[in-house]
């Protein structure tokens, strides 16, 4: 946080709502508030911050309130409060030839159409697409104030600029299909896509944008634009603490390049925002001498994310390298 010693009104609104949770006797509605102001403001790394420092029950708690301040439009005056929407996003295969220009786009209503078929909505539901897929990289640079001020007017009609102003080179091999749903009460998406529904959406994604690859088995079901943006930044930033850490290892003597095991330390918990480090580390100086490098934090949401999973990224690009000695430290504390 800015300053633990003299917060501001806000910051002790967010410490008076997680207090009230612990006690049971929060309130949604000033919940939302709190966080929605936060999101507007730019502070939601406070909030991730203090994920950090929650239990599994409270992280998602906090972190799934945080994803529906993000994500709850909001409408007209005049329009019936009935109706619910929700910005909405599916992970595809990506075969491009990176070093072309992608051209990832899809026509908008030709891909409602399809939505609405395989994702069984209504036929009364309202489906908004946005025309540009986008990279795990583009999604790095957004933040949940943007998709917020963005769900705001997606269902208008009236949008002057696109989600993302221009695509980034993808650091993984997916892209992100963004779209709004709107219908009466909450919105109804399936919990899961059935190899019929994975492979009918695919084929007539594929007829728009041949980019992509024919790997239906890799589709599953939407979740919250908020979730796939924190996907997409948990990818970039892994990719990036692996390209530092084989950028230092590559600069080391062959003799010490050798015997040097690599520590990727990352801790226990789901839902939670945490640290992922590497170390580098040389027997033969033995581990009280401490290692010889130590990457800074990388800072991944937790949510579904396997444990094994920034382990599998490092050290899959470290054997690329011809390094062989590494390890997966799970760091664990008393309270988890």
């Amino acid at each position: 946080m800015q300053d633990w010693s003299r917060p501001d009104p806000l910051t002790r609104d967010l410490i008076h709502l997680i207090n009230a949770r612990r006690h049971d006797h929060w309130d949604v509605d000033a919940a939302l508030d709190t966080l929605t102001e936060l999101i507007e403001q730019g502070r939601e790394e406070e909030i991730l911050k203090v994920l950090a420092a929650l239990d599994e029950d409270m992280a998602e708690w906090l972190f799934d309130l945080l994803a529906e301040a993000a994500s709850t439009t909001v409408g007209d005056d005049g329009e019936d409060e009935t109706q619910g929407g929700a910005q909405l996003t599916i992970a595809l295969p990506l075969q491009a030839n990176f070093e072309q220009p992608l051209r990832l786009t899809v026509e908008p209503e030709e891909t409602a159409a399809l939505l609405r078929r395989y994702l069984h909505l209504s036929h009364e539901s309202q489906v908004v697409v946005e025309p540009k897929l986008l990279t795990d990289t583009t999604l790095e640079r957004l933040s949940l104030q943007g998709l917020h001020a963005h769900v705001e007017t997606v269902f208008s009609g009236t949008r002057s600029r696109p989600f993302a102003a221009r695509l980034h080179t993808p650091m993984e091999h997916t892209v992100y299909l963004l779209f709004g749903v709107r219908e009466a009460g909450e919105p109804t998406v399936p919990q899961e896509l059935g190899p019929e529904e994975q492979d009918g959406l695919l084929q007539g994604l594929r007829a728009q944008c041949s980019d992509l690859a024919p790997a239906p088995h890799l589709l599953e079901a939407p979740v919250y634009a908020a979730y796939a943006l924190f996907d997409a930044k948990n990818s970039v930033g892994l990719q990036r603490l692996a390209d530092e850490t084989i950028a230092v290892w590559r600069e080391l003597t062959p003799t010490v390049r050798g015997r040097v095991i690599v520590h990727l330390h990352t801790q226990c918990g789901n839902g939670v925002y945490m640290p992922v480090w590497t170390d580098l580390l040389d027997p033969a100086v033995g581990e009280d001498a401490g290692p010889l490098w130590t990457s800074p934090d990388v800072w991944v949401f937790t949510a579904d994310l396997p444990i094994e999973w920034p382990g599998e990224v490092l050290t899959n690009r470290l054997l690329a390298e011809g390094c062989t000695r590494f390890e997966n430290h799970i760091v664990e504390t008393p309270e988890n």
